[in-house]
């Protein structure tokens, strides 16, 4: 976590199902089911699964283009720890 509580993703994996992989700063790894979200209008385009995979980590986002991202805090807090 920074000075400013924010957190930071060490790794992106999407995967196939929707679902996001992440591993943070602090070596925790959280499962985030993002299907949900593509109900939202700004998300409909992750819907495109070729769209999806393109994800990548920015220090404190997941993004996909200029007009897609999601913030870490978000991913971290409402993703499933895996052990």
């Amino acid at each position: 976590m920074s000075q400013f509580g924010f957190i930071k993703l060490s790794h992106v994996e999407p995967r196939s199902d929707h679902t996001l992989l992440l591993t943070f700063e602090t070596g925790e790894k959280r499962l985030y089911d993002f299907k949900p979200e593509l109900n939202h209008p700004i998300f409909a385009p992750l819907k495109n699964i070729s769209l999806f995979m393109q994800a990548k980590k920015q220090n404190y986002a997941v993004v996909w283009n200029d007009d897609l991202d999601i913030a870490s805090e978000a991913l971290y807090y409402n993703g499933t720890l895996v052990s």
